[in-house]
């Protein structure tokens, strides 16, 4: 295991070591409470200006920047990831941090709308003003990342945040709120609760919370909807995929060999838009297969800096472990080298597998790659849409016209085009997905007013007695009224 829990603490444990790194208190229920009443009752975040929020979250990028030595240090504490993977997740928090900043400054002010013909005399305009207290739940996979990316789009959209990160990986959360505290102050615009699901359980079902944002599993995810639809409370859930690679008969072999091999095993396959499923038109099945099995073998699991890392949770890895042994006798499946011992998976490519299988019908979250074939669309949208999911996914071909057609095809949130991954990284761009992957969207114009109550507001131009709709109208009005009908519509 990688946490246990004793008199009331998480003492989390290096998974890739079973050290202890750290030791936190769990939240009690007074302690939600408070902090629950605390960030109903405080207003000076949502009082700053747009401008200054957005020149404050832009501090607190640089200070995290400052102080990434030690934030890089905490996350390889409590997920014995490799350096470049937490070098690349703190690179990719900071790039959105600065971006989305600059997105909320044009998207989140006021704008004007046109009033249309019949209503010249009046001033139409949208106000995104903050819904209030969010609840962000995130999962242990990018314990930086996922959470601070929610974190600072709630709070540039002027809401306090009350954070409840995994109580696999809090120590980075922790880190997180000492440095805001440091370096910003407005304490209590961003708190943080620690504890097992119990304490998330906390958050979205208080009624002092007004939007939940909650990025981890479909069956936990369908279980927080529920509870939100019993009050309409709001919420964002970013879900579990299978996130398919299609492979036309045009592609470059060996560009999608790479790019499956990288989507499928970057973080020992443990991200929600982790390539699982690869799906190769027939025409070149034979020969794409044959390149990926010897790929694979040059990578590796375990201690050195340059292989896959451990599975963080004994859970994810029990799961792994099940969707390779119940096909194991089945399919021909390919192994790279695993220099590690049983708190690593060896990176594994499984061919053909069984349609009833689980490695093609549930998320395997693990380093794990299945490939099939197609001869038709049809059989590919067939096969891709069964299992539900539809975060994300990728397309590889040079036959634009044809790649446009399946994409319009294809449920899912997301399409990378002869690539993989990016999207998620692009702040500009909205992230969520169809279908048992989610509702909402994270990131972007969509993300940032996720956070927001949009209020329609109409202002009459000049102080007139009456209008011309108003009761006691003379006729004379209904016939002019109707003669300018004639003209604009005619």
């Amino acid at each position: 295991m990688s946490i246990k829990i004793e008199d009331n603490h998480i003492v989390v444990l290096n998974p890739a070591t079973l050290e202890e790194v750290g030791k936190i208190n769990i939240s009690t229920n007074t302690d939600v409470n408070t902090i629950l009443q605390t960030a109903s009752n405080y207003k000076d975040w949502s009082l700053l200006s747009l401008n200054k929020r957005c020149n404050l979250i832009n501090k607190f990028r640089k200070a995290v920047f400052k102080n990434s030595d030690s934030i890089k240090q905490t996350i390889k504490a409590e997920t014995g990831k490799k350096d470049f993977v937490i070098f690349t997740e703190l690179l990719s928090f900071l790039d959105h941090a600065k971006t989305i900043s600059k997105v909320a400054q044009s998207c989140l002010k006021r704008s004007s709308r046109n009033p249309g013909f019949l209503f010249k005399n009046k001033k139409a305009y949208v106000q995104y003003e903050p819904l209030g207290v969010a609840g962000i739940i995130s999962p242990w996979n990018f314990p930086l990342a996922t959470p601070m990316k929610g974190t600072v789009e709630a709070l540039l959209a002027g809401n306090n945040v009350i954070l409840k990160p995994s109580e696999y990986t809090p120590l980075t959360s922790i880190l997180m709120k000492k440095i805001w505290d440091e370096y910003i102050g407005y304490n209590d615009a961003f708190q943080v609760v620690n504890g097992t699901g119990d304490v998330g359980s906390m958050l979205v079902e208080s009624s002092i919370i007004d939007v939940i944002s909650f990025t981890g599993s479909t069956k936990v995810g369908l279980e927080i909807a529920k509870t939100c639809s019993s009050s309409l409370k709001p919420c964002v859930l970013e879900l579990g995929g299978k996130d398919p690679m299609i492979i036309l008969k045009d592609a470059s072999i060996k560009r999608s060999v790479e790019s499956a091999l990288y989507a499928g095993l970057f973080n020992s396959g443990q991200t929600c838009i982790s390539t699982e499923e690869v799906y190769v038109e027939e025409d070149i099945f034979d020969k794409f297969l044959s390149k990926i099995s010897i790929r694979i073998k040059d990578i590796k699991s375990g201690s050195g800096e340059d292989d896959l890392g451990p599975i963080i949770t004994p859970e994810t890895k029990q799961k792994i472990n099940e969707h390779i042994n119940e096909v194991k006798d089945s399919c021909d499946i390919f192994h790279g080298i695993n220099n590690g011992d049983d708190k690593y998976i060896a990176p594994t490519i499984v061919v053909n597998p069984p349609d009833s299988s689980k490695i093609v019908n549930e998320e395997t979250f693990g380093p794990v790659i299945s490939i099939r074939s197609f001869k038709s669309e049809d059989e590919l949208m067939q096969k891709i849409h069964k299992t539900g999911y539809g975060l994300s996914s990728s397309i590889f071909g040079k036959d634009k016209k044809r790649i446009n057609r399946i994409i319009k095809r294809m449920k899912t949130g997301n399409v990378n085009i002869n690539d993989v991954i990016t999207s998620y990284g692009i702040a500009t761009l909205p992230f969520g997905g169809e279908g048992i992957s989610g509702l909402g969207k994270q990131h972007g114009v969509e993300g940032l007013r996720s956070f927001c109550r949009v209020k329609s507001i109409v202002e009459n131009r000049f102080n007139f007695i009456d209008e011309p709709m108003w009761w006691g109208r003379p006729k004379i009005v209904e016939r002019a009224l109707e003669k300018v009908a004639a003209f604009l519509f005619k």
